[in-house]
């Protein structure tokens, strides 16, 4: 049984005549009435009964019928509409993954937003989570998205683009000596003790520490934090000094002040990866918006 069968059936129906429904159906009369005894066959069963000059009328099966067969090409029209819409983007879901400092710029509020509006049918669905782990939950097929600081190179599978830029701040104790000073170069910087992230942790927090040490040069570094959090718990208490990136002073943490590093040796990068090979329109409409916000802002 096929579609069309349906559909013949449907048109006769609501005819109750099969010259009439052939016109609408634009083929011949015959050919409507043998598609009819076909799908009669198929079914064991009588749909219609046969009057003269081509009229009909319903039996009690063929009633029933009819209303699972407009209920089932209801259903292939639904089916159709929304394959038509996935395979533009206009519907469907997106897992994304994100750091914090990509919410705290307001970059991933602000691009939920404008595409959620744009397309109401689209669900997105977030989830914060370090670098690394975003880049294997990518090639793992769990995200489809990911906010992360820039790695110096991708994983094969993967691929994408910086989004924002933002300079390195020295997060320091209120009662150190530096946080008199309006600014903070790498000169000032270079006996101070560190707290760090974990080895574990995004690489964007060892690669803060890239801002003020060059390759080679050692920095003293009494204490490894799991998070951001943490570690400017730890710089509040006097534990030592923290780099992070600019959006970070924004956390609010108690007893610590910022200042900017005047010559500091890189600026924080914030980046969206998503696979090589993705093929899900939604997920694809999703980056070419931000390749567009990426090319006004930077």
């Amino acid at each position: 049984m096929e579609l069309r069968h349906l559909r013949y059936f449907v048109a006769v129906a609501e005819k109750l005549h099969f010259s009439r429904a052939a016109d609408e159906l634009n083929i011949s009369t015959p050919t409507l009435s043998h598609q009819i005894q076909a799908l009669e066959r198929m079914l064991g069963a009588q749909l219609l009964s046969r009057r003269k000059k081509s009229a009909v009328s319903l039996t009690q099966t063929g009633k029933r019928f009819l209303e699972e067969a407009r209920a089932t090409l209801k259903q292939a029209e639904n089916a159709e509409l929304v394959g038509k819409r996935a395979a533009r983007g206009d519907i469907g879901s997106i897992e994304i993954g994100y750091i914090l400092s990509a919410s705290c710029i307001g970059m991933l509020p602000e691009m939920i937003g404008d595409f959620q509006r744009d397309n109401p049918n689209v669900s997105l669905q977030i989830v914060r989570m370090e670098t690394f782990p975003q880049l294997k939950a990518l090639i793992d097929g769990v995200l489809d998205i990911a906010f992360i600081r820039a790695p110096e190179r991708y994983p094969p599978e993967l691929t994408g683009f910086v989004v924002d830029r933002h300079p390195y701040y020295a997060a320091i104790p209120k009662g150190h000596p530096l946080a008199k000073r309006k600014q903070i170069s790498l000169a000032t910087l270079s006996d101070e003790s560190f707290i760090a992230g974990s080895l574990e942790m995004d690489v964007g927090f060892w690669g803060n520490l890239g801002a003020v040490s060059k390759p080679g040069q050692s920095l003293q570094i009494v204490q490894r934090a799991p998070d951001i959090f943490s570690l400017l718990t730890l710089v509040a208490a006097g534990a030592g000094l923290g780099i992070i990136s600019e959006p970070m002073r924004g956390l609010g943490i108690p007893g610590i002040v910022y200042r900017k590093i005047s010559d500091a040796l890189q600026e924080a990068e914030i980046a969206v990866a998503y696979r090589k090979r993705e093929n899900a329109p939604v997920v694809k409409s999703f980056v070419q918006r931000l390749r567009a916000r990426a090319r006004i802002y930077l």
